[in-house]
């Protein structure tokens, strides 16, 4: 009799335990088999980069940036920035950079081709530092959107960009996102050459 019971007993339980593993793979199977679409709309929210403009919609949160997004929406590249999927560096002068330099050359049709300050791709600190250290003169060559060429070197721990004329500026700051690229705050206006100037040495 206890043996009929002890065999009833472990029955049930051999029951109950294959009756759960059954619910948990129609759970399983369930939770797998998405719309294609939904699947689709998934890894753009999570893998895919945002619109280029939303790199500027960061960069317009930076009270430290308002002249600088000022300029840009000015200069027309902003309605180029729309809708197209991208990612970008664009080294941004800070408002005390602007403050230093005559009114005249902040005007779009007289200063600095906004693209000498894009890259396209992903520039990080740690980037750019380390192309800096790999190069033969400690000095990193790279072409901007605009075509022309910057330098980046180090100077006291500080990443320093080089424009074709010689000036210099530091970078203060740096934001990142794998998203919609970086942007870093400089300390100094840089400038393009006009196809007239030797670019620096």
């Amino acid at each position: 009799m206890i043996y009929k019971i002890s065999r009833i007993v472990a029955l049930s339980f051999i029951a109950i335990f294959l009756s759960c593993q059954d619910k948990e793979r129609r759970e399983g199977s369930e939770k797998e088999i998405l719309p294609a679409e939904e699947k689709k709309d998934e890894l753009r929210d999570e893998e895919r980069p945002m619109s280029r403009s939303y790199l500027l919609a960061k960069m317009r949160e930076n009270e430290e940036l308002s002249a600088f997004t000022e300029e840009f929406k000015r200069s027309g590249l902003e309605e180029e920035f729309e809708g197209e999927e991208g990612i970008y560096t664009i080294f941004a002068p800070s408002n005390a950079a602007y403050d230093r330099i005559p009114a005249k050359e902040m005007d779009p049709e007289g200063g600095t081709d906004l693209r000498y300050y894009m890259v396209e791709g992903e520039m990080t600190i740690d980037n750019l530092r380390q192309r800096i250290r790999s190069s033969e003169d400690g000095r990193y060559e790279f072409r901007t959107a605009l075509g022309e060429k910057l330098w980046a070197t180090e100077e006291g721990g500080k990443i320093v960009l080089i424009d074709v004329l010689g000036n210099k500026a530091s970078i203060v700051t740096s934001s990142l996102n794998d998203h919609y690229g970086v942007y870093h705050v400089i300390d100094n206006v840089l400038q393009s050459g006009d196809g007239s100037q030797e670019e620096t040495k």
